[in-house]
């Protein structure tokens, strides 16, 4: 088992807080270590696992580009990869890889081609992977895999939210890896559920499965103070989120 979770949705949604729900409840469940890629340029998700961003890929990548082919004779390869370990936070059952801004000017197709490289060989040694994403999902294309296991949408309930969560999950038809599963969260929700105007707006049946998470004093605090994960007492229906990313893929999902 070596699943690769995307978290995706409109800014400000919650897409950082239900990734750490779902690397706090990997971990909680045994399936650790788990290697947390935060792809927001934000740098969002290192201070809800209780960590700061040392460095991150993109600085990386723009110092690769000023190296001569080799350095010391280490070619430029293997160059990458130690760099890139340096940039791996390791905390207590996962490691939290910040991918940092995105390319500036110059052409960064040989870099981006060792780093999709470097990361796919990062990925084998972690039970699961889970990543925050930008609304873009450009990150997730350099992960060098041919299956994203599973999406998961995060959604406010408000017409703005559900019409970009519509177009993300329209956008994600293009990428150049395949979506076997597909999970909706309502996140933030008052009440028991959405409101049915919102949800039309939002194919769910483009969905395997709707989560619905709830208003929540702790899950607020979270977001407002971005208090560690580890550290807060989260609601019991939470829990049915990963069972929902981690559940079998449908046979048929695009329509």
């Amino acid at each position: 088992m070596n699943p690769l979770i995307a978290v995706v949705g409109k800014g400000g949604t919650g897409k950082s807080t239900v990734s750490a729900l779902l690397i706090r409840l990997l971990i909680e469940q045994g399936t650790r270590p788990v290697l947390a890629v935060d792809a927001d340029p934000n740098n969002t998700l290192a201070p809800f696992m209780g960590l700061s961003c040392v460095k991150t890929i993109g600085e990386i990548r723009d110092d690769l580009l000023k190296e001569k082919e080799k350095v010391s004779g280490i070619p430029k390869e293997r160059l990458l990869e130690m760099k890139v370990e340096e940039c791996l936070e390791e905390a207590n059952g996962f490691d939290l890889l910040t991918m940092g801004h995105s390319e500036g000017p110059g052409c960064y197709c040989y870099v981006n081609n060792l780093l999709r490289g470097a990361l796919t060989r990062m990925r084998s040694s972690y039970r699961a992977t889970v990543v925050d994403n930008a609304a873009g999902m450009e990150h997730l294309s350099r992960m060098n895999t041919k299956a994203i296991d599973c999406m998961v949408l995060v959604c406010e309930p408000t017409t703005v939210s559900a019409r970009a969560a519509d177009k993300i999950n329209t956008l994600a038809d293009s990428l150049q890896v395949e979506v076997l599963r597909r999970v909706l969260v309502w996140n933030k929700v008052n009440g028991w559920e959405p409101p049915d105007f919102v949800r039309q707006l939002v194919n769910e049946d483009r969905f395997d499965d709707v989560v619905i998470l709830h208003a929540n004093d702790e899950m607020a605090r979270l977001s407002i103070e971005e208090t560690n994960v580890m550290e807060i007492a989260i609601p019991d229906t939470v829990n049915g989120l990963l069972e929902s990313c981690l559940r079998s893929p449908a046979s048929a999902m695009k329509g």
